[in-house]
């Protein structure tokens, strides 16, 4: 929330804090995409293996 009389420098600060949000959510999605992809591909490799 911003103060009832928001300056410039409050809504930069709100931009920043928003975009600093944003780059740890899609960090947090690209690593569980990846561990996902990990997995799947060692399932995959394990299930030739046994074949």
């Amino acid at each position: 929330m911003l103060p009832q009389t928001a300056t410039a420098a409050d809504l930069e600060a709100a931009y920043v804090r928003r975009g600093g949000q944003i780059l740890a959510c899609d960090a947090a999605r690209r690593l569980a995409v990846e561990t996902l992809e990990a997995e799947r591909a060692l399932i995959d490799a394990w299930t030739r293996s046994r074949s």
